[in-house]
């Protein structure tokens, strides 16, 4: 069981309540066959997954092929074509924090959320949520990223409930 997790979206919340549900067991993680492609369905066009390459360096530990993205999570980072690596298409200026919460889901077993607020722009907010998931239970080999952006140009976004 993980800990719990403070998450501030609602649909994220729901995702995150989803992947606890898939656990075989109470210290294994779920894999890709523990869930149909309608199960997902709510979540569909938010959603990405990635592939876990280990590359055994160790400046990169791990590279995440890119296996699906939702129409929302494709219009938001420009790219929709699967089988290119996450570092291959994401913006200078939020590859380090997409990778890192990548990074650490993978390494840790342990789901990562976090509320991303641009200084240039702070009307603008991501919510993303990355879950690890295993087909042996326990070595990660999959992420499942849910990701929400809130754009209000008339008031800041705060990263409340963190």
């Amino acid at each position: 069981m993980t800990l719990p997790l403070e998450i501030a979206h609602g649909k994220l919340r729901a995702l995150h309540r989803f992947w606890e549900s898939l656990r075989p067991g109470p210290d294994l993680l779920p894999g890709r066959q523990h869930f149909l492609a309608e199960d997902i369905w709510p979540w569909i066009g938010h959603l990405g997954m990635v592939d876990v390459e280990r590359g055994g360096q160790k400046d990169t530990p791990f590279r995440f092929r890119i296996r699906l993205q939702g129409d929302h999570l494709a219009r938001l980072t420009g790219n929709g074509r699967p089988s290119l690596y996450l570092d291959e298409t994401l913006q200078t200026k939020y590859r380090s924090v997409v990778l890192d919460q990548h990074h650490d889901a993978t390494a840790t077993g342990m789901p990562v959320y976090r509320i991303q607020l641009d200084e240039t722009k702070p009307w603008k907010r991501i919510d993303r949520l990355v879950l690890p998931f295993a087909s042996d239970g326990h070595t990660v080999d999959l992420l499942m990223t849910g990701l929400y952006m809130a754009v209000t140009p008339s008031q800041p976004c705060r990263a409340s409930g963190l």
